[in-house]
């Protein structure tokens, strides 16, 4: 029977999906996992087509399974591959990759390497069938990398530490670079193509090749994705179209245009999309994306499965018990050169990252699956003709019988192992915290159930029952039996139930609920996309080592003005760009500064129900009060400094919040039927249009012109129009953070300058803290320093004596936010050479400002000394 080879892909994508459907189904209380159960599927369909008269009884059935038979291996790689590397790495937490990415390169790369070198020693002198050494390295190359598909799909079903799974999935992610390296590197060799790269140089050159070419076009392709995505707004649609074809886009390019590794390309792509991109894509698209990739990696997972079983059992002599003996041996040998080479590296390991134990460990080396990567490897050798037959088939065989065995072995006794060690629950400390919380879920249902049992409709239900069977309930603590009978695991984790481990993961639990809570805010549309990164930047900082609530010495970094600005202004034709810059930060500032307040209400109100002890609470609402104070203060410094940028925002993020409700009615008048789809989809779309450009706006603000400032200041009002436009002409507006030093008293002083607005302190004989640095004081007495100190503000004149003897006689701080005029000392004096007007009006402008008692009875800030001192001398 001759079928359409389109029919019978068909037939086998509707049978495969039909087939994991039932397995998922009959085998949901079955402690084997799922794809075992399919691999395991595929060798009896295959063993099924070779021994029974399938093409008679089934003849649809034997077509569709010879097909699959006789498959490309690189078409297995092209199709399924992309999407379960896209979702696996799309969904890794990019921070905790980030932060053991030491660890995951150190197992890629010299433990792969290691591992293929053994690997090739122990099939060179243990077989019997004279394979050369480029042979035997060739082997070990693809036998040794572990299979991201295998490792991914078991790990998503058995374990629950999701350092250790990062780890394992991160490593076997990764590890296909440098074994495509190699694997390459020595087939050529084996075909006497490139004998002569046979050098240290030429291996690692071709790694750097393969790997970071790899990355530079995932990062590529993934940056004009984004760009694209970033111009959409709730179009799922769309949005997840283009993230199917960067995938797809970016492992074809990888692999089929410059021959490097697809693996890494898509990889970097998918990082990029779970970092970068989390505020790229529409807020309302991110989670249905996240559940489609789900849905695609579950059926490529059903695909691929069931095609290596299939594969396996069509291609291998199953009657060859040497074969299968030496199948055997080997499987034993990788798993002790799977030993060796994560042993070796365990110092360096338990010193990097996160650390490693000695039971995460023995996971790393029983988590080295080998799968439909290692198997294309090896059906591409198979179809070499320049390798003798009999070799082919070797290679084949054993890797064959590796994928089987180590997918059902190790994938079958992997959750048993992780029991055994422990690793299969939460740490106790996280524990003891979602106890905490299910303690709290109990008496807020017990608190409900009094008002339904008086209910009209609900007086007959059996409540007894109902609140035995219903409300969640504290597990006990687990009691591992060792071999000696005794419950050694369980007193061990009492042992690590310790006050300080319970205070560590209940802080860190609160970084995590503040985390999320600026992804809500950012879906909400209260903090913009450029906030919400650094937040989220700021608590995963917290995160790493010791949790930490307070203080957050990055949010400092972020309300400060960019020292980018200073190197910009010392070149005039660059000042403007610098005075932008600054007024982004400033926006950028407040957006973080309110989004960071509204986490700190949110984490607040989990204090009671998560805290292990009194004395955790009181600790953690006074950390959380110091940053609400902080944060306020620095809000209000800009809101007096700034007032327009705050009006902007607040008035932004307003629109946002109403346009939200409006769309939320509509979508509660479709549920309720008093709106028909169509309708309410025009109405949709109109508020989702206005979401769109309020999301796309650039916060603009008309920046002050220097010439309409220059004019209003009462000094320059009786200056001739050439002394005016001299004075324009070097003038330059500049922007100064909170708690920075303008100049320091005896120090040389090479400008002058006009306050515009915000503080300024200025001191005599201080001792020059920031005002930052006396904020952190925890314990402030009146000293003699706070008799010789005063504010300045807008209109003061700073920097006077640069004019006068060019040494400063105070030292000034921006007391908060200070936008000044600002001129360059020299050219400033060159003007005033010209004109003995100006000279005259700003000696007498300096000699009313610099009084030896700077604490005098009349501030520099005082309104009307500005207007007595701003007019010119007549004289």
């Amino acid at each position: 029977m001759h079928e359409q080879t389109g029919i019978l892909i068909l037939i086998f994508v509707v049978g495969s999906l039909l087939i994991g459907a039932a397995t998922r189904f009959f085998m949901r209380r079955s402690s084997i996992p799922y794809s075992v159960s399919l691999l395991i599927i595929g060798l009896f369909l295959g063993t099924g087509h070779r021994f029974l008269e399938t093409d008679i009884h089934f003849p649809l059935l034997s077509a569709t399974i010879e097909l699959v038979a006789d498959i490309d291996p690189h078409l297995i790689l092209f199709i399924l591959l992309p999407t379960l590397i896209f979702e696996s790495a799309y969904s890794l937490e990019v921070h905790l990759f980030r932060r053991i990415f030491n660890q995951i390169a150190i197992l890629a790369v010299p433990g792969l390497i290691v591992s293929t070198l053994l690997t090739a020693a122990f099939v060179y002198y243990l077989f019997p069938w004279q394979w050369s050494w480029a042979i035997a390295l060739l082997f070990g190359a693809l036998i040794s990398a572990t299979d991201p598909v295998a490792v991914v799909a078991l790990l998503n079903e058995v374990s629950s530490r999701k350092r250790l799974e990062t780890l394992i999935e991160g490593e076997s992610l990764l590890n296909d670079g440098t074994a495509i390296v190699l694997f390459t590197l020595f087939l050529g060799i084996a075909l006497n193509t490139n004998q002569a790269e046979l050098t240290i140089t030429g291996l690692v050159g071709q790694f750097f090749w393969v790997v970071l070419l790899g990355m530079a076009i995932g990062y590529v392709i993934g940056w004009i994705a984004l760009f694209w995505i970033g111009r959409l707004f709730n179009q799922p649609s769309v949005e997840i179209a283009i993230s199917i074809t960067s995938a797809y886009l970016a492992f074809f390019v990888a692999e089929g245009v410059f021959h490097v590794s697809g693996v890494v390309a898509v990889v970097t792509l998918a990082i990029l999309f779970a970092g970068e991109g989390r505020t790229r894509i529409s807020p309302e698209v991110t989670d249905f994306m996240h559940r489609f990739w789900e849905t695609m990696a579950y059926i490529a997972n059903t695909l691929i499965f069931l095609l290596v079983g299939i594969l396996i059992a069509n291609r291998l002599d199953l009657g060859a018990h040497l074969m299968w003996l030496y199948a055997g041996i080997l499987y034993l040998g990788l798993l002790l050169i799977r030993g060796v080479s994560v042993g070796m590296f365990i110092p360096v390991l338990q010193r990097s990252g996160v650390g490693i134990t000695r039971e995460k460990a023995l996971v790393l080396i029983w988590g080295g699956l080998r799968g439909a990567v290692a198997l294309a490897l090896a059906l591409s050798v198979a179809h070499s003709d320049l390798i003798p037959q009999e070799t082919r088939d070797q290679i084949l065989f054993l890797c064959a019988g590796i994928v089987v065995l180590t997918i059902v072995i190790n994938g079958t006794t992997m959750g048993w192992l992780l029991e055994r060690l422990g690793l299969n629950e939460l740490p106790p400390a996280k524990q003891a915290t979602v106890d905490k919380a299910i303690q709290r879920i109990t008496k807020m249902v017990e608190e409900v159930i009094p008002e339904l049992e008086r209910d009209e409709f609900l007086r007959g239900a059996n409540w007894v029952k109902i609140k035995h069977d219903n409300l969640l309930r504290i597990a006990p603590p687990p009691t591992k039996t060792g071999t000696n009978g005794h419950q050694t695991e369980a007193r061990e984790d009492e042992q690590k139930l310790t006050p300080e481990a319970l205070s560590v993961a209940f802080r860190r639990q609160l970084l995590e609920t503040e985390r999320n809570h600026y992804w809500l805010q950012y879906k909400e549309g209260l903090l913009g996309r450029h906030a919400t990164n650094k937040l989220v930047d700021v608590v995963e900082h917290a995160l790493d080592g010791e949790p930490t609530l307070s203080p957050r010495p990055e949010l400092l970094k972020l309300w400060n003005v960019p020292t980018l600005t200073h190197f910009l202004n010392k070149f005039p034709l660059l000042s403007r760009i610098a005075v932008v810059t600054s007024f982004r930060r400033m926006t950028l500032g407040y957006d973080i500064a309110r989004g960071f307040i509204n986490a700190q209400h949110e984490i607040e109100r989990y204090i009671d129900t998560l805290a292990p002890s009194d004395t955790d609470k009181e600790a953690v609402e006074l950390e959380i009060q110091q940053n609400k104070s902080d944060t306020l203060e620095r809000i209000e410094q800009l809101r007096e400094t700034f007032p327009e940028i705050i009006s902007r925002l607040e008035t932004n993020a307003a629109r946002r919040l109403l346009l939200n409700k409006e769309r939320l009615v509509i979508y509660e008048l479709i549920e309720r039927g008093v709106l028909d789809h169509p309708e309410a989809k025009k109405l949709i779309a109109a508020i989702e249009e206005r979401m769109s450009r309020l999301l796309r706006a650039d916060t603009k603000f008309a920046l002050p012109d220097p010439e309409d400032i220059l004019r209003q200041l009462h000094w320059t009002k009786a200056l001739s129009q050439t002394t005016h436009e001299q004075l324009l002409h070097i003038a330059s507006q500049r922007i100064f953070s909170a708690g920075e030093l303008l100049y320091k008293e005896n120090a040389p002083v090479d400008f002058f300058a006009v306050i515009l607005r915000g503080r300024v302190k200025l001191s005599r004989g201080a001792s020059h803290k920031t005002p930052t640095e006396e904020h952190s004081t925890t314990v402030k007495h009146p000293t003699t320093e706070e008799k010789h100190r005063k504010l300045a503000g807008p209109g003061d004149l700073l920097g006077g004596m640069c004019l006068v003897t060019g040494i400063a006689d105070h030292t000034a701080f921006a007391q908060s936010p200070v936008d000044v005029l600002w001129w360059p000392a020299d050219r400033l004096k060159q003007v005033m050479a010209k004109d003995t007007q100006l000279a005259n009006v700003l000696l007498n402008e300096i000699q009313a400002v610099t009084q030896p008692d700077l604490a005098g009875p009349k501030s520099i800030s005082d309104s009307d000394g500005i207007q007595s001192r701003f007019d010119p001398d007549p004289g």
